[in-house]
């Protein structure tokens, strides 16, 4: 893991239509790695990806309509 426990362990984003935006980046990237949980006990979905230099990125959808 490439930056786990240093100054910059991962980074999260909100994004429309998860799924279909985790497949547009993997398809960009060769070394995509993608973790997709969706729905949940609160509605949200999360998708874990890693960018080519090992950088662990969170993307969510939902977190609007938590209030």
């Amino acid at each position: 893991m490439a930056t786990q426990g240093r100054a910059l362990d991962h980074i999260g984003f909100e994004v429309r239509n998860l799924e279909a935006f985790t497949k547009k980046l993997e398809a960009g990237w060769d070394s995509a790695d993608r973790c997709l949980s969706q729905g949940g006990r609160v509605g949200i979905s999360i998708a874990f990806i890693k960018d080519p230099w090992g950088t662990k990125i969170e993307l969510t959808e939902g977190l609007a309509g938590i209030r």
